[in-house]
């Protein structure tokens, strides 16, 4: 998807979060600001290992364009589940935006050791929470 518009055709985006509230407030932000993505909802780490292992088998699949990682996911963590990812032999470049609900400098470490292009800190008010759509429009929009 590098280089072309990310707003002409839907992209691919796979959301790892277990709280269906937020899963909610995402595809809200991502609808305000007019991102047109065939969303994928996986909810625990092992289910997202699973998602990327597949894909590494079938190479007739395309890998996501981004992947909007919960850092605290049931039966493994965030930071282990971008770890593994980094490792798998199609998806390994895949953009990732790591989203927590605290502001930890572990968390950033994290994010920033294993590549994930943005950090997003989950805020607790409506209006900050809709700029996760802005900010996955420009992660897409770069080359």
């Amino acid at each position: 998807m590098s280089g072309q518009d990310p707003m002409s055709e839907p992209c691919r985006i796979v959301l790892a979060e277990d709280n269906p509230g937020d899963v909610g407030l995402v595809r809200r932000a991502l609808h305000e600001h007019a991102v047109t993505c065939d969303l994928r909802v996986l909810t625990d780490g092992e289910e997202v290992l699973s998602f990327f292992a597949d894909l590494d088998q079938h190479v007739d699949r395309p890998c996501p364009d981004l992947l909007l990682l919960d850092l605290y996911l049931p039966k493994l963590d965030g930071s282990e589940v971008l770890k593994q990812l980094r490792a798998s032999q199609r998806c390994a470049r895949t953009k990732v935006v790591v989203l927590s609900s605290l502001n930890a400098p572990l968390h950033y470490q994290i994010a920033e050791h294993n590549g994930a292009v943005r950090f997003f800190e989950k805020p607790t008010s409506l209006g900050r929470f809709m700029d996760l759509g802005k900010i996955v429009k420009e992660v897409l929009a770069a080359a």
